[in-house]
């Protein structure tokens, strides 16, 4: 058994009643640095067993590195908790835990008994961590969240990060969810706080949408109609045009970021070779950019400059001139890119018969403190016994309960 003495959130427990990506990651972040998470699955397990299918990756018996991501590290059981057997086992479970993360919806929840008022009424110091498609209240409340629609559809990414016309981009599955797993994580962790002054519990909730909106802010203020209201994403039109992608010679694309345009317009000017950057007086400030409709012929302009060199000639060049920018690289590049490797961003593990797979880690590092080595989540229902013993059944109980369908 893993050592936690020397991890942050030791002694910590917590019962995770959730499925997919979003709160079984504020989960997994709990459990790496050293809560004991307890994972409760229905007897046909956390879909999220089976992304492997549509993402093509191996998602066979212990091999399932996806669904090790959210799970490396809990303890697995499996409750039936449409039996009353399964209930009041869920209820000791919930007798010994300081924290429940469930992303179940709450009709569901009041049907079971397992909604916020009526478990604070029983558990006063439970903290109850909710998670939602679109939060707890509105006409919405009880619709189907996904990350692709209450994250990305209904939030203006999809709309409003393109050119108008071209077939919306495809994020990478449950982007949205592990963003939005952050604040719920951070949330739990404010609860805890809070308990230790109150001493009470409290129902914490975040959802999908406010995530989304939340992430977007800039965007979603700049776009309201006392400001610029909707606007096209064009290319060739920026808002600052030193600060935008550009196409090198070699086809690959770079991004060249500045601190405040009109201050570092004489700067760019010298390193690009573009003396009338500094001297048409159209390219004074980005105000005088828009007024004078200049920037499509600086872009322009642009363009034929970094087609001139090679990408990597570019990103050699302008960091030596302190310029901050940066190649786009591709999603298969990541596991290999050495400063990820140097920094513990991404590790290998051993899923066995000579499976390896680098891994993206949990992003926190302690210099006091350690976390969690990753492990392969294992199998549905894996840890019952283990768990069940725990509580108190005998090993005769333990078996009646699975032959009566209460647990797996």
């Amino acid at each position: 058994m893993t050592d936690t003495s020397r991890m942050p959130l030791s002694g910590l427990k917590v019962v995770e009643l959730a499925t997919v990506v979003a709160a079984p990651t504020a989960g997994r972040m709990l459990c790496a640095y050293g809560a004991e998470v307890i994972k409760v699955e229905t007897l046909y397990g956390d879909e999220m067993r089976l992304a492997g299918e549509w993402e093509q990756v191996i998602c066979q018996g212990g091999k399932n590195p996806l669904f090790t991501i959210q799970n490396s590290g809990k303890t697995l059981t499996s409750i039936n908790l449409k039996t009353p057997e399964g209930i009041d086992a869920f209820h000791r479970l919930l007798s010994w835990a300081d924290i429940l993360l469930t992303n179940v919806r709450m009709p569901s929840l009041r049907r079971l008994g397992l909604d916020y008022d009526t478990l604070h009424e029983k558990y006063p110091r439970l903290i109850y961590a909710h998670f939602s498609g679109f939060g707890l209240v509105g006409p919405d409340a009880a619709k189907p969240g996904f990350d692709s629609t209450a994250f990305w559809l209904r939030n203006g990414p999809l709309a409003d990060w393109q050119e108008p016309g071209a077939f919306p981009f495809t994020p990478t599955y449950a982007f949205g969810d592990m963003a939005t797993s952050s604040l719920l994580f951070s949330g739990i962790l404010m609860a805890v706080i809070g308990r230790e002054s109150s001493g009470k519990g409290t129902l914490v909730s975040t959802s999908l949408q406010a995530s989304g909106i939340w992430c977007n802010a800039i965007g979603v203020v700049s776009h309201q109609a006392q400001f610029a209201g909707d606007r096209v994403n064009d290319p060739l039109c920026p808002s600052d045009p030193l600060s935008h992608f550009y196409k090198c010679g070699d086809g690959r694309w770079i991004g060249i970021f500045d601190n405040e345009y009109s201050r570092e317009r004489a700067k760019f000017a010298g390193l690009l070779g573009l003396p009338e950057l500094a001297e048409d007086s159209r390219f004074e400030s980005l105000e005088s950019l828009r007024r004078t409709g200049s920037t499509r012929e600086l872009v322009e302009k642009l363009n034929a400059v970094f087609l001139s060199r090679s990408s990597e000639e570019w990103l050699s060049y302008l960091e030596e001139n302190n310029v901050s920018c940066e190649l786009m690289h591709r999603l298969s590049d990541v596991s290999k890119d050495p400063q990820a490797i140097a920094n513990g961003y991404v590790k290998p593990v051993d899923f066995g018969d000579g499976l390896s797979v680098m891994m993206p880690c949990p992003p926190v590092k302690f210099s006091e403190y350690e976390a969690r080595e990753y492990t392969p989540a294992g199998l549905l229902g894996q840890d019952t016994d283990r768990v069940f013993e725990g509580l108190g059944y005998s090993p005769s109980e333990i078996e009646n309960m699975k032959e009566a369908g209460a647990i797996k």
